[in-house]
């Protein structure tokens, strides 16, 4: 049976963003794309008994959905997107909601069976799934609704964590925080205060007393999170500096405050259209302040060859006027810029 709900691990990670230029290259070569899915229709979903893991059982491949995002194996290799049929990026690694997936859930799903109970699945349209997911799973509403459609299923009762783990203070706020978008990812962060606190994927995170936890209120309601977020592993230790110093590695960093109602309202907007490299390019410009003297050397030709290599190319400055005038002073000075030296 899988932990309860304060113990469930979810698979919120960070998009994968360009990595510096010396592991780009590794990944570029070694790790290829997934086919895209061609299907004759959308897919029709069932939620797995147990879990809020949903998968697509008409497919001869193994597609899951799962947190906001679709999920597949391909050539012994993780990748996600938000649309179930293309954009695949690669995952790092294993996703921890796999952990509660039993690999013989295809042959139950067959044998309308979960386990030793008779289970009664209904489909489910994708794009039901992807509106109601947050909501469902915030409610318990398989458990404590439909139990899963699973006969004599009774939900587990939640596992008491809060016993062991004290719950963080509240946080205090004189206004509404404003938050900064961390370049090359799609995870903000509020820098006008004393502790690193984060919005990824719909959640409000902060680190407390070397654990982690998480939140849909930045100011409240925080539950434990029994592992460290995997969109941290993105988000450099020196990002405050970095701000302090409006930099971002070579460039400059020209972020802009964003009120958190705009992010709450748009993030999934913004990660889906690739908003922040494609039309922002996450507020940065890159760096024109001159090169350190012995370091670059600009090579010009002497201007003599210049004017040859200009008199090649177009021939001698066009006349104007009448023929009679190509002797005058001032058309026989332009052709004494173009005469060639021996």
């Amino acid at each position: 049976m899988p932990p309860g709900p304060h113990r469930r691990q979810a698979a919120t990670a960070a998009t994968v963003r360009p990595l510096p230029a010396s592991a780009q290259v590794s990944v570029n070569i070694n790790i290829s794309m997934p086919p895209a899915i061609v299907a004759s229709r959308p897919p029709q979903l069932v939620v797995l008994p147990e879990t809020y893991v949903y998968v697509a059982p008409e497919y001869d491949i193994d597609i899951y959905f799962y947190d906001g995002w679709w999920w597949r194996s391909w050539d012994s290799r993780w990748y996600r997107s938000r649309t179930y049929d293309s954009g695949w990026i690669y995952y790092q690694s294993e996703p921890v909601f796999y952990r509660h997936v039993p690999r013989e859930w295809r042959r139950w799903y067959r044998e309308r069976r979960w386990r030793d109970l008779h289970w009664d699945h209904r489909p489910i349209a994708y794009h039901e799934v992807e509106r109601n997911w947050r909501d469902w799973e915030e409610h318990r509403y398989w458990e404590r609704e439909k139990s899963w459609y699973v006969r004599g299923l009774r939900p587990s009762p939640p596992i008491q964590v809060n016993v062991a783990v004290a719950e963080p203070p509240p946080l205090r706020f004189d206004r509404p925080p404003e938050l900064v978008v961390i370049p090359e990812t799609y995870v903000y962060a509020v820098p006008g205060l004393s502790i690193d606190m984060f919005f990824f994927d719909g959640w409000w995170w902060r680190n407390w007393d070397r654990r982690w936890y998480r939140s849909r209120s930045y100011s409240r309601g925080w539950v434990y999170y029994d592992s460290v977020p995997v969109f941290y592993r993105d988000i450099p230790r020196d990002w405050r500096k970095f701000y302090r110093d409006r930099r971002w590695r070579d460039n400059y960093w020209e972020y802009r405050p964003i009120p958190y109602r705009e992010v709450e309202r748009n993030w999934r907007d913004w990660e889906k259209r690739r908003y922040w490299e494609k039309q922002r390019y996450w507020d940065m410009r890159r760096d024109r302040r001159e090169p350190k003297p012995g370091r670059h050397i600009i090579v010009q030709p002497p201007p003599r060859q210049m004017q040859y290599e200009r008199y090649e190319q177009i021939g001698p400055p066009k006349q104007k006027g009448n023929k009679g005038k190509k002797d005058h002073p001032k058309n026989m000075k332009e052709q004494r810029k173009y005469k060639m030296y021996d």
